[in-house]
């Protein structure tokens, strides 16, 4: 994960954002349990069909939909 220290921004590699499209294309819970605490501070957009998918506004980050996960699994 790199930050950005000017603006406190992070966000996560592009290999682990796919890893976490693909793992709930899949319905792998195992992997988005474990890809979502990586992705809890992501703060670049999530695709806007997998805002739709998550019950999320468009526009919602990758953070916002790591923490939908977690609490849909609790």
């Amino acid at each position: 994960m790199t930050t950005s220290a000017a603006s406190g921004a992070s966000c996560a590699s592009p290999m682990l954002r796919d890893r976490f499209l693909n793992a709930l294309d899949a319905s792998d819970d195992v992997a988005l349990r474990d890809l979502a605490r990586h992705l809890q501070s992501c703060t670049n957009t999530l695709p806007s069909t997998t805002c739709i998918l998550l019950g999320l506004p468009e526009g919602s980050t990758y953070a916002v939909g790591a923490l939908a996960v977690i609490k849909r699994q609790s």
